[in-house]
């Protein structure tokens, strides 16, 4: 708490009125004297011992006649009361009644301050401590820019001059497209291209109403997959920036890793894979058998992001997809892990695609031959520990002592250093705080990212340094030089732990994951039920890529379910979805796909396989908004 001294004079002409306007005209110091003996030197003498140095001073001038008229004001600040009981102060702020007339009457009406009696007698100083004057004429003093504050002097320095890129980083005429393209011109890069083509995508624009963590409490504060995305964007900048990697490609990877996101979280994700494995049950007509070897394929958020990329989105004549680069489709597919054993990769991105990229067979965590690739992976990682722990200490499932108290052991020592300054600096600073919780998680939060980022960028630095005499780094490296020190990947798990516990764990969110998977389940048994509930667009990619498959039996059979009599349209649907199918033969065809046969089975088999991706597609490309409005339409 700091103290006010609030002098009163009574004269524009005195010594003591001059000094202070002295002072507030030169920035210099200024006096208040006191007489020895004086009712002045003995109050001084007297609230000196209260007086802790964090002071204001309120200089009042009334008319002399007329004691409640107070016609001048000034505040002043690096105020100390002398070892002679003398007032010293710098006066930053000049009001002046035919200029500020409310402003002064509101800082007489705050401290109700009555000249003739709320002064002893002789004595023309008085202290208050009253704390909303003290932060009202401090918010001034601060407004006003009058507060002595350091700052921190920074050489400029040109970006463009120091930026030179690394010898590994990857070049714009290294940029691998499956389909020719229009030269870029003079003023932009390929990489800049790739970044545009996601940014100016649909899917992208979709991200603002995905939730990161779906709630049922979810609001305005609470991260979207748009946010997240901007926030992987810039961690991953930092770190290639400091790197000297191509700082257009980190981009473009960034801001499309999470393209293929499902409405309402990883939840989303996890329920469309179960229905296609036969975890979930939808009515699929297919033997437990056949889906569990995944005959219809799975979902993972990565793989459709790649889909989404290298064939969903529209905006060319001449090919599907957004033909960006296979450094960008590689670096989305690997920002996280794959699953080799499980989903085959053929059902969402073409053989002119895999064959470009280095796929290993086993591993689920692929190295991605791009540094910037790379780069992107660990920020998801980053930006995922610092919002989640923000989640947890916002949303009050952990207290802040709480999270302090776990990271008290050996591994987070460095971290657990960083907050715990943080914190002290917020209870010694002197800056007026509009709320001090909010200001720690913030700190917090900071921390944990700046920990994380300039470990990866002191380690992966070595890495590549060590590694420069490779050369040029084309689409078949497997050597990962970006990554979290062994040390540091200990915090980070620890940490995922942590908040795993309190918030992935929450009942609130264990209820929410459950509506979810109950939505998502309920417009997959609709729409598989009866195609015709699709969104016509989705109904004519049906046809579209039954016509397009590279079985002439599967794509002569192909019928519009947009456009034909209605009972064609219902034996096709009856066929395509409650039509049994011989197991043994499918095992057989999967295991050897032969695409001149032409069982009837396989065909039925081929359009369902189609049918479930369509749907598939569907419900993953939704918002949660979107989501929500179809389920209440169709339940």
């Amino acid at each position: 708490m700091g103290n006010v001294l609030i002098i009163k004079n009574n004269s524009k002409s005195s010594d003591i009125y001059n000094w202070a306007k002295e002072s507030f005209e030169n920035n210099k110091k200024g006096y208040y004297n006191t007489l020895n003996g004086s009712p002045n030197e003995m109050y001084l003498k007297k609230v000196k011992q209260n007086f802790d140095g964090n002071g204001i001073v309120l200089f009042l001038t009334y008319d002399g006649t007329q004691t409640e008229l107070i016609n001048d004001v000034f505040i002043g600040s690096e105020v100390m009361i002398t070892e002679q009981n003398n007032i010293v102060y710098t006066m930053k702020i000049h009001l002046e009644r035919k200029w500020h007339k409310r402003a002064i009457e509101s800082i007489i009406d705050k401290i109700d301050l009555d000249i003739n009696k709320d002064f002893d007698l002789g004595c023309y100083v008085i202290m208050s401590n009253m704390e909303s004057l003290f932060q009202e004429l401090r918010e001034r003093l601060v407004a006003n820019k009058t507060l002595d504050l350091e700052f921190q002097k920074i050489e400029s320095r040109s970006c463009e001059e120091s930026y030179v890129p690394n010898v590994l980083a990857q070049k714009d005429q290294q940029a691998v497209r499956i389909y020719p393209s229009d030269d870029v011109g003079s003023y932009r890069t390929e990489f800049q291209r790739d970044r545009e083509r996601v940014v100016n995508c649909k899917a992208f624009r979709r991200l603002v109403d995905k939730a990161q963590i779906f709630s049922a409490e979810k609001g305005d504060y609470y991260r979207t997959r748009m946010t997240h995305s901007l926030e992987v964007n810039q961690i991953a900048k930092a770190i290639a920036y400091a790197l000297k990697l191509n700082l257009d490609l980190t981009e473009a990877i960034a801001l499309g890793h999470d393209l293929g996101h499902t409405p309402f979280g990883h939840q989303g994700e996890r329920t469309l894979d179960e229905i296609l494995c036969g975890k979930q049950k939808i009515g699929i007509e297919a033997s437990d058998k056949l889906l569990e070897e995944r005959c219809f394929g799975g979902f993972k958020h990565n793989y459709q992001s790649a889909r989404i990329l290298a064939q969903l989105e529209e905006k060319y004549v001449e090919y599907p997809g957004l033909n960006v680069s296979v450094q960008v489709i590689e670096g989305v597919l690997k920002h996280t892990k794959i699953k080799p054993k499980q989903i085959k990769l053929e059902d969402f991105l073409s053989q002119d695609y895999l064959e470009e990229m280095t796929i290993d067979d086993v591993s689920e965590m692929q190295v991605c031959s791009s540094l910037e690739g790379q780069v992107v992976a660990v920020a998801d990682e980053i930006a995922q520990r610092g919002h989640d722990v923000d989640d947890a200490l916002t949303s009050g499932v952990m207290s802040i002592d709480e999270f302090l108290d776990r990271l008290k052991i050996d591994k987070c020592n460095q971290l657990e250093t960083k907050i715990v300054n943080e914190i002290n600096k917020i209870d010694e600073t002197t800056r007026l705080v509009m709320d001090k919780k909010e200001l720690q998680i913030a700190r917090i939060v900071s921390c944990i990212v700046n920990y994380f980022i300039t470990t990866t960028i002191e380690h992966s630095m070595k890495k590549i340094n060590s590694n420069a005499s490779m050369g040029e780094i084309t689409l078949s490296n497997q050597v990962r030089m970006v990554e979290f020190s062994p040390e540091v990947e200990k915090v980070n798990s620890y940490l995922e732990r942590v908040v795993q516990k309190k918030v992935i764990c929450n009942n609130e969110v264990a209820r929410a994951d459950y509506n979810a998977s109950m939505i998502v389940k309920k417009l997959f048994e609709k729409y598989y039920s009866n195609p015709r509930l699709l969104h016509s667009g989705t109904i004519h990619k049906i046809f579209v890529e039954t016509l397009m498959h590279e079985n002439k039996s599967v794509s002569n059979s192909a019928i519009n379910l947009n456009d034909g009599s209605i009972k064609l349209v219902n034996e096709e649907i009856k066929e395509i979805t409650t039509e049994p199918i011989d197991e043994e033969m499918i095992m057989e065809y999967l295991q050897n796909i032969d695409y001149t046969r032409t069982e009837k089975d396989i065909i039925i088999f081929e359009k369902r396989k189609i049918l479930l991706r369509a749907i598939t597609d569907y419900i993953a490309g939704m918002t949660d908004g979107y989501a929500l409005e179809e389920f209440s339409k169709l339940k």
